[in-house]
């Protein structure tokens, strides 16, 4: 948080620096602040949930009009299902965000939940949502060799959007975090 905002008073009896805070100016970019890592978190989900439903509607009509066989209704089932468990996970980050004041510190505490919340859903997404993908992929190849071009895609999209989510982590998120943590602490001590 930048403190150019706040006002110095000098203090001519001790010779020494008070600081008083706007607390309406404060206010106001603690929201603005928390309302930008909402706005990553609605991007976010609704990307999981319209990407998810997409792809597993068109891999089932695709299945359903060559009369696949029943393994293939598996990977357009996974998509589906993720995209319902990411409206469930939706329900209850919002659940949760309810629960927080709407105070300067309850803004603020909500928005690192916020950022942690987008943290742990990043590194998570290995385990969670690419690990199943990549397995039921792999047991697709090999029961039909016809999709060996899917082998290739695999060796690309993994590392990167392994790499490419830790990268997104660490260059905007954890940054973001630390400075509304250091606010907190500085208003916490203040």
């Amino acid at each position: 948080m930048e403190f150019e905002e706040l006002q110095t008073i000098w203090h001519s009896q001790n010779d020494e620096n008070l600081y008083t805070i706007n607390e309406e100016v404060l206010y106001a970019q603690i929201q603005q602040k928390s309302k930008a890592v909402d706005h990553k978190l609605n991007i976010y989900e609704w990307v999981m949930f319209l990407g998810n439903l997409i792809i597993g509607i068109v891999l089932f009509v695709e299945v359903l009009s060559k009369n696949g066989q029943t393994y293939e209704y598996v990977l357009p089932l996974m998509y589906i299902a993720f995209s319902i468990g990411t409206v469930i996970l939706r329900r209850v980050r919002q659940k949760k965000e309810i629960q927080f004041d709407l105070t300067i510190m309850g803004e603020l505490n909500k928005a690192i939940w916020q950022i942690d919340y987008l943290i742990k859903r990043g590194r998570s997404m290995m385990i969670w949502y690419m690990l199943p993908l990549i397995l039921v992929l792999t047991v697709t190849l090999i029961l039909d060799s016809k999709l060996l071009f899917a082998l290739g895609t695999m060796a690309i999209a993994i590392p990167v959007s392994y790499f490419g989510g830790r990268w997104e982590i660490n260059k905007w998120y954890l940054p973001k975090k630390r400075e509304l943590e250091s606010l907190r602490t500085q208003l916490s001590e203040g």
